[in-house]
C-alpha cells in the first residue's frame, strides 16, 4: 500500500475532531495552519478543485446514512394486517373450505366463489400497496431535497457556491449570520462569530468562537457574526452524522385535513357497521325461516357464510379509507407540481393551509422587486448627481474611502462570467455597491485580501502589521440598528470606522459631512440643522422615486483611550456616533413585471396583500403603489409608530393597513399575531434569521430561497425558490386545488356510500336479497377508494379557483351545496335502483318476472327431476306424491277434469294436508315423505328465482357502475357550475381511469359473470343502463339550474342543512367575547400593540407550561411515560397551529 498524500489519516483526524483535542491539534498537527497544510489546503485560498476531489475519495463525502425504505412486499404484507381485510380473509377461507369439503357444494363449484373473493382481496390490497409504495418514494425524494442547500467555500482563492454534499475535508467554509453549519470544523477567522449549538447540546446560550474554542459542529447555526472555518469532518464522521442522521421524516405525519377526514371516515364507518349488522341479522332470520332451523350442511349454500361475507363487504365499502388516501395523493401531486412552480414544500400541511390564506404579508426586496439593484443617483461629498457617478466625478480621497467601505463592510461577492454577465451572490444592496466599485476600476477582492489580518492575528493575537490597514472588528447589520460597520486599524495608534446603512438612520448618527476643495482634498463640515434638513430632503426625494437610500460614513478615532470601558469595542453603538457622512446613494430595484398582475389576482381572490419592509416609508409607498398594494384609502405606517400605538387606536386601522415600513422582525411578528387574532389565515414571507419567529407564528411561513438564511428556511413551511411573489400566488392556487380536490372526492364517495348502504339495507330488509353481492361491492370499493381518489386528486387546478373567496378558518369540509348534491344525486340513483329491484319484474314480466311455483312444479319436473332423480323415489310413489302438489293446491291445483285431487276436496286438503294424507291420524310416514318432496321443490324454486334475479341484478349492477362513472365526471365541479366537463380533455389521467373502469366493467359483464353473479346483457340493456347512468349528468344539470335560477323550497332545505353544518364550526358569540379577554383588564385598551401581544404570548407560554406539567403528572400516574403524553400534546399543538390558533394567537383569544 502506497504512502498517503496527507499528513494526517482519517481515523486520527476524526478522533481529534470528535474529542475536541486542542492539545493534539496544536502539538501534533501544528495548529489550524499546520492542519490545513497536512490536508493539502490553504487557510487563505482553500482547496484546489483537484485537491477537493482527492479529499472526497480519502476522507469521504458529506452525505449521511439513510433509513432503508420499506419494500413493496413489506407494504403489501402490512395491508393484510388491516382488521377488515382479516375479517374478509377469514370469511373467504371459510367459504372456500366448506365449498370444497361438502360434496354437494363441491359438485356445484361453490369453492370457486371463495377463490374469487381471495383474488378480489388481493387486488384491493395490491393496488393499495402500489399507492403507498409510490407515496413513500415521492416523499423520500421531496424530503431528500429539504437537506440540499448551497454554501460558500473558497476554492483556489475564489469564492464559490457549492452544494453542502460537495463540501469536503480541507475546504474553507465561509460563515455568516443565519447560516447552517453543514460539517465539523475549526474557526480560522472570527468576527464576532457566535454559534447556537442547542440542536446538539441542548444548551440555550449561544457560544462565541475564538482561538480558545475554535471547534464548530455540523447541525448548528450561526446566530451572530461571521468567519471562516476549516472543515475537519464530513458526513457520518461528523458529530451530526454520528447522532442524528438516522432520524428522518417519512411523510407519514397526518395533516389537519387528513385528521378531519379521518373523523368523517370513522362516522361513516360506524353507520356502515350498523347497516351491515342489520343486514346480517335480517338475512339470517329469513334463511332460518326458509330452512326451518339452522341446518349446518347448508351454511355455505347462500347461507350465513355468504351473509357474513356480505356484511363485512358492506363495512369495507362503507369505510371511506380512500379519503385519507385522496389527501395524500393530492398533497404528493401538488408538492411535485409546486416544485416546478418554484415552491419547495417543507411542511406537508402548508399545501392545504395556503389555499385558505386570507392575508399575505410580503417583503419588498426580491419578492416584489427584481432584487437586481443598481446605483442610479446620489449625493457624494456635497455634490448631488442624477446618475451613477464615473470615477472622475468623485474626489479621490472620498472615492478611496467608499471603495474600502464597499469591499470590507460587505460579505457579498460577484461571479463574473464576462464583462457584461455578472451574477450576484449575497446581499443585493452590497452587490450593487460592488458593481459601482467595479465601474470605478476597483478590485474588491484585492482590497479584501490586502486588509485581512495574518493568520496569527486571525487566531486572536495582537495586531502589529502597520504597513496596511487591517480589519480589527466587523459589526453585522441588524434590523434593530439598520446599519453595519467595519473597524480598521490604520496604524498602531489610530482606528478607522467605515459605516453603511439606511440613510436616515446613519445620518442621525452623523455630526458632520465630507466636503472637498478645488484640489480634491477632503475635509469635514459641521452638519447643522439647515444642512441636515437639506440632506434629508435629498433622501426623501430619492425615496419618493422608489429608490433605496444608503448612507456611507466614516469616523477616525484613537486606538487607545483611558476613558473607554474595557468592553468598549464589543458594542457597535459606542462607535456609530459622531460620524462623517461621505455619500448617500440611491439604489434602484425595479418591480418585477409580473407582480402587479399577481397582486391583482390575490385581491380578486379575496386575499389582502400587505407589504412589510425595512425600507424608508417614502420608498415603500412608491413601490406599493407601483405593485397595486397601496390603494387610495390604504394606510401606510412606520414600525415605531405601529408598535407604540395604543391597541384600541390600531384595531380599527388594521383592515386598511397595507404598508408597514421601517419595520423590525418584532413588528412583523406583532402584525401576524394581530391578524390571526382577527380570524385571518396569514402567510408571511421572510429571509432573515430574525424573521424566524414570525415565520413560525404564521399559518404558512414562506422563506426566500435565494436571499433567505438557513434559519429562516428551517422555520418556514414553504421555500420560494425564486423569491418571486408570483410563485406565492401559485402556491395559493395549488393549496386551493388540494382543498377542492378533496371536496370533489368527498362528494363523489359519500354519494356512492349513501346509495350502496341504502340499497343494501332495503334489499336485505324488504325481500331478503343482496342487490349487490360481495365481489360487486369490492369492485365498487376499488372504483371509489383508489380510482376515484387518483382521478379527482390529480387534476390540474383551474385558474378560476382564484376567482373564489378563500375558505378561511371556519369553512367546513361539506358545505350546503355539496350536501345538496350528495342527497339529490343519491336520490336519483336510488330511484332507479329500487325501480329495477322491485318494479322491473312487474313492468317487463316477459324478461324479468320471477318464476312462480306452478310454473316450475310441472308433473314432469316434479316426478322425474326432483322425486326420482334427486330424492330417489320409486316412479309410482313419485307420481302419487307429485299429484298432491299439482292437483291438491299443495300449492297448485288444476281445473282440468283429468287432474282431480286424489285426496279429496283440494281446498280441504290445502287447509290440513297432514290430516288428508294420514287419514286423520296425528302423523304418518307418507306425510313425512311428502314434506321432504315439498322442501326439495321449494329449494329448487329458490334456486330458479336466484337465477331469475340474475337478469335484474345484472341490469341493476351495470346501471349502478355507470351511474358512478358519470357521477365521477359530475363531481369535478361542486359549486353549481354547469360545465363539469370543462378541461376534461386536458386531464389525461382522469380519462385513462374512466377508460379502465369501463373496460373492466365490460369484461366483468361479458366474461366474468360466473364469479360476479351476473349475466351478459343485450345491446338494448347496455344502451338503457348507460343512458340511465348518463342521466346523472342531466339530473345534476337540472339541480344546478334550479339552484341558481329558481327559489325552490326543497332545494333550499338541502342547502340550509349544509349551511347549518358550516355554522356548527364557527366561533360562537360567547367564544368571541372570551377572545377579547386580554383587553378586559384595567387600562388594557391603552396598552401599546407591542405590549399587548407580548402579554398574550406570555399567557400562552404559561398556559402551555401548565399543560405540559399536567400531562406529565397524568402520564406519570398511568405509567405510560412522559414521551407518550408529549406526542399527544404536540399533536394538539399542531392541530391548533394549522387551524389558525397557534399559541400566541390563541392567548389573544
Amino acid at each position: 500500500m502506497g504512502s498517503s498524500p496527507y499528513g494526517v489519516e482519517p481515523a486520527e483526524l476524526f478522533a481529534i475532531n470528535s474529542e475536541k483535542d486542542s492539545e493534539a491539534l496544536n502539538g501534533k498537527l501544528g495548529g489550524v495552519a499546520g492542519l490545513a497544510a497536512k490536508l493539502n489546503s490553504d487557510i487563505k485560498a482553500g482547496l484546489t478543485a483537484e485537491a477537493a476531489d482527492a479529499s472526497r475519495q480519502h476522507f469521504g463525502a458529506n452525505t449521511y446514512r439513510q433509513v432503508p425504505p420499506k419494500s413493496f412486499f413489506r407494504i403489501l404484507a402490512e395491508g393484510y394486517k388491516d382488521p377488515v381485510i382479516l375479517l374478509l380473509c377469514a370469511a373467504a377461507l371459510l367459504s372456500t373450505v366448506l365449498g370444497a369439503a361438502i360434496p354437494e357444494e363441491r359438485h356445484e363449484g361453490k369453492w370457486i366463489e371463495g377463490i374469487a373473493i381471495w383474488v378480489a382481496i388481493f387486488l384491493v390490497t395490491f393496488v393499495s400497496a402500489i399507492n403507498d409504495f409510490q407515496k413513500d418514494l415521492q416523499f423520500r425524494k421531496l424530503n431528500a431535497q429539504k437537506d440540499v442547500i448551497e454554501v460558500k467555500v473558497l476554492r483556489g482563492g475564489d469564492t464559490r457556491l457549492v452544494r453542502n454534499s460537495d463540501v469536503v475535508v480541507g475546504d474553507l467554509l465561509l460563515l455568516d449570520t443565519g447560516d447552517k453549519i453543514i460539517a465539523d470544523g475549526l474557526v480560522v477567522d472570527s468576527y464576532g462569530l457566535v454559534v447556537d449549538e442547542a440542536s446538539l447540546t441542548g444548551e440555550s446560550d449561544p457560544i462565541k468562537k475564538h482561538a480558545e474554542d475554535p471547534w464548530c459542529r455540523s447541525g448548528t447555526q450561526v446566530s451572530e457574526g461571521s468567519g471562516k472555518m476549516l472543515v475537519t469532518a464530513v458526513g457520518d464522521a461528523s458529530e451530526w452524522g454520528n447522532t442524528i442522521s438516522l432520524v428522518t421524516s417519512s411523510g407519514d405525519e397526518q395533516t389537519p385535513l387528513q385528521e378531519k377526514l379521518g373523523h368523517v371516515a370513522a362516522t361513516v364507518g360506524k353507520i356502515g357497521g350498523s347497516v351491515a349488522a342489520t343486514c346480517f341479522v335480517a338475512l339470517l332470520i329469513k334463511w332460518c325461516v326458509i330452512n326451518r332451523g339452522f341446518p349446518l350442511s347448508k351454511i355455505n349454500d347462500n347461507g350465513p357464510v355468504q351473509f357474513f361475507l356480505y356484511s363485512v363487504t358492506i363495512i369495507v365499502v362503507a369505510i371511506p379509507e380512500g379519503l385519507p388516501l385522496a389527501v395524500t395523493m393530492a398533497l404528493a401531486y401538488s408538492m411535485k407540481k409546486m416544485m416546478k412552480d418554484q415552491n419547495f414544500v417543507r411542511v406537508l400541511a402548508a399545501c392545504e393551509t395556503m389555499g385558505g390564506a386570507t392575508a399575505i404579508c410580503s417583503d419588498k426586496t426580491g419578492t416584489l422587486t427584481e432584487n437586481r439593484m443598481t446605483v442610479t443617483e446620489g449625493w457624494f461629498a456635497g455634490v448631488k448627481l442624477d446618475h451613477a457617478p464615473n470615477p472622475e466625478e468623485v474626489p479621490g480621497e472620498v472615492r478611496s474611502l467608499l471603495e474600502l467601505n464597499f469591499a470590507l463592510n460587505s460579505k457579498a461577492f460577484l461571479i463574473e462570467h464576462s464583462k457584461d454577465l455578472v451574477d450576484f451572490v449575497g446581499n443585493r444592496t452590497e452587490c450593487a455597491l460592488l458593481m459601482l466599485s467595479r465601474k470605478w476600476g476597483s478590485d474588491y477582492k484585492a482590497l479584501r485580501d490586502t486588509h485581512q489580518p495574518k493568520i496569527e492575528q486571525r487566531l486572536g493575537k495582537a495586531l502589529r502589521d502597520t504597513h496596511q490597514p487591517k480589519i480589527e472588528q466587523m459589526y453585522q447589520f441588524t434590523s434593530a440598528k439598520k446599519m453595519a460597520s467595519v473597524l480598521l486599524r490604520t496604524s498602531p495608534d489610530s482606528l478607522l470606522l467605515l459605516n453603511k446603512g439606511a440613510a436616515e438612520w446613519v445620518l442621525a448618527k452623523c455630526s458632520s459631512i465630507a466636503v472637498t476643495d478645488s484640489s480634491g482634498k477632503m475635509s469635514s463640515q459641521l452638519l447643522d440643522d439647515a444642512s441636515r434638513a437639506q440632506l434629508m430632503d435629498t433622501v426623501v426625494g430619492m425615496a419618493s422615486r422608489g429608490l433605496r437610500c444608503i448612507c456611507l460614513a466614516s469616523r477616525e478615532l484613537p486606538a487607545e483611550d483611558a476613558a473607554r470601558a474595557v468592553n468598549f469595542f464589543e458594542d457597535s453603538a459606542n462607535l456609530d456616533v459622531n460620524m462623517t457622512a461621505l455619500a448617500v446613494v440611491g439604489i434602484k430595484d425595479p418591480v418585477r413585471a409580473e407582480v402587479p398582475a399577481a397582486v391583482a389576482t390575490c385581491q380578486k381572490a379575496g386575499i389582502v396583500v400587505r407589504m412589510v419592509t425595512g425600507d424608508n416609508i417614502h420608498t415603500a409607498r412608491h413601490i406599493a403603489r407601483e405593485c397595486g398594494i397601496l390603494s387610495q384609502d390604504g394606510i401606510a405606517l412606520e414600525g415605531p409608530d405601529f408598535r407604540n400605538m395604543p391597541i384600541h387606536d390600531l384595531l380599527p386601522l388594521l383592515p386598511k393597513l397595507q404598508v408597514l415600513a421601517r419595520s423590525s422582525p418584532e413588528d412583523k411578528l406583532t402584525l401576524v399575531s394581530l391578524l390571526k387574532h382577527h380570524g385571518e389565515v396569514v402567510a408571511v414571507t421572510g429571509d432573515g434569521t430574525n424573521d424566524a419567529p414570525a415565520l413560525k407564528e404564521s399559518d404558512v411561513g414562506l422563506a426566500m430561497g435565494i436571499a433567505g438564511t438557513e434559519v429562516a428556511k428551517e422555520a418556514a413551511d414553504i421555500v420560494i425558490l425564486d423569491d418571486n411573489f408570483s410563485s406565492i400566488v401559485k402556491s395559493v392556487l395549488w393549496g386551493r386545488s388540494v382543498f377542492t380536490s378533496i371536496r370533489k372526492f368527498l362528494q363523489f364517495q359519500l354519494t356512492v356510500n349513501f346509495v350502496a348502504l341504502i340499497v343494501s339495507f332495503v334489499g336485505a330488509m324488504v325481500g331478503g336479497r343482496m342487490p349487490l353481492n360481495v365481489l360487486q361491492l369490492l369492485w365498487v370499493n376499488l372504483i371509489m377508494d383508489t380510482m376515484g381518489a387518483l382521478a379527482l386528486a390529480t387534476e390540474t387546478p383551474s385558474p378560476k379557483l382564484l376567482d373564489e373567496k378563500p375558505a378561511g378558518r371556519s369553512e367546513p369540509l361539506i358545505n350546503g351545496k355539496m350536501f345538496k348534491h350528495i342527497l339529490l344525486q343519491g336520490f336519483y340513483q336510488l330511484f332507479w335502483m329500487f325501480l329495477f329491484l322491485y318494479g322491473l319484474p312487474t313492468l317487463v314480466p316477459q324478461r324479468y318476472a320471477f318464476t312462480t311455483p306452478c310454473q316450475l312444479y310441472t308433473p314432469d319436473f316434479c316426478t322425474n327431476s326432483v322425486a326420482i332423480q334427486q330424492l330417489g323415489m320409486a316412479p309410482a310413489d313419485a307420481a302419487r306424491y307429485c299429484s298432491y302438489v299439482s292437483s291438491c293446491s299443495l300449492p297448485c291445483s288444476s281445473s282440468s277434469s283429468s287432474s282431480v285431487c286424489p285426496l279429496g276436496d283440494a281446498a280441504a286438503v290445502a287447509a290440513d294436508p297432514a290430516a288428508a294424507i294420514c287419514k286423520g291420524q296425528a302423523g304418518c310416514s307418507d306425510y313425512d315423505t311428502f314434506k321432504g318432496l315439498q322442501s326439495a321443490l321449494e329449494r329448487r324454486l329458490q334456486q330458479q328465482r336466484d337465477k331469475d334475479f340474475l337478469r335484474v341484478a345484472s341490469v341493476l349492477f351495470n346501471t349502478f357502475i355507470f351511474a358512478q362513472i358519470f357521477n365521477l365526471v359530475v363531481s369535478r365541479r361542486i359549486n353549481d357550475e354547469y360545465n363539469f366537463v370543462e378541461g376534461l380533455h386536458k386531464s389525461t389521467l382522469f380519462l385513462v381511469i374512466l377508460a379502465i373502469i369501463v373496460f373492466c366493467q365490460t369484461m366483468i359483464m361479458n366474461f366474468l359473470g360466473f364469479f360476479f353473479k351476473v349475466q351478459p346483457l343485450t345491446w338494448q340493456e347496455w344502451l338503457f343502463t348507460i343512458a340511465i347512468g348518463a342521466g346523472a349528468m342531466l339530473w345534476s344539470t337540472a339541480v344546478r339550474f334550479l339552484s341558481r335560477n329558481i327559489s325552490c323550497g326543497q332545494l333550499s332545505i338541502f342547502t340550509a342543512i349544509g349551511n347549518r353544518l358550516a355554522r356548527m364550526n364557527q366561533v360562537t358569540s360567547k367564544q368571541m367575547a372570551a377572545s377579547h379577554a386580554v383587553y378586559d383588564g384595567p387600562g388594557s385598551l391603552q396598552m401599546s400593540v407591542h405590549d399587548a401581544v407580548a402579554l398574550a404570548r406570555g399567557k400562552a407560554a404559561a398556559a402551555e407550561s401548565a399543560e405540559v406539567e399536567a400531562e406529565k403528572a397524568a402520564e406519570g400516574k398511568k405509567g405510560g411515560g412522559w414521551l407518550k403524553g408529549k406526542g399527544k400534546r404536540e399533536a394538539r399543538q399542531y392541530e391548533r397551529t394549522i387551524s389558525g390558533r397557534s399559541d400566541s394567537a390563541a392567548s389573544l383569544n
